[in-house]
């Protein structure tokens, strides 16, 4: 038999970069729901004919015309955070969607990160009487991500 090679979601994190070179990054904690999208759109399309029989169906020829990328994530509002994020508003800086499951016990198949420049889009607190306050964060890429192993 063989199983999926599964990660638990614990492992997945958001973390922001402070621009300094070597750039550090920080994970956003009280995030307990993570996402990424990337998509490709834009596509650049067009029939071609065959030249020896024009009068033959063509075929529908597509090229990749452009990347587009957001990083989500929704959970416990983090106070000792707060002041981070409010300076992270308004500005691009390099974020990052790790994979961090450790080696031990299991085995790292596909460790690494998701990186590139994004501005936070979206945030929202929200609070519920006798719930613990939430918050939820939309990055917006504004430029490529690319992807590297974990080293």
């Amino acid at each position: 038999m063989a199983y999926a090679a599964k990660v638990k979601g614990n492992y997945a994190d958001i973390m922001f970069g402070d621009g300094a070179d070597p750039e550090v990054f920080t994970q956003l904690c009280g995030i307990n729901t993570r996402g990424i999208t990337i998509t490709y759109a834009n596509a650049f399309e067009m029939t071609d004919y065959d030249c020896a029989d024009p009068e033959d169906a063509g075929q529908t020829v597509r090229a990749v015309g452009a990347q587009d990328w957001s990083i989500t994530g929704s959970g416990l509002y983090n106070r000792a955070q707060m002041a981070a994020i409010r300076g992270l508003m308004g500005s691009d800086q390099s974020w990052r969607f790790a994979m961090d499951e450790p080696a031990a016990p299991a085995v790292a198949v596909d460790a690494g990160y998701w990186q590139g420049p994004g501005f936070i889009s979206s945030f929202e607190i929200t609070g519920n009487d006798g719930e613990w306050t939430q918050a939820s964060i939309t990055i917006t890429g504004a430029g490529l991500l690319e992807w590297a192993d974990a080293d």
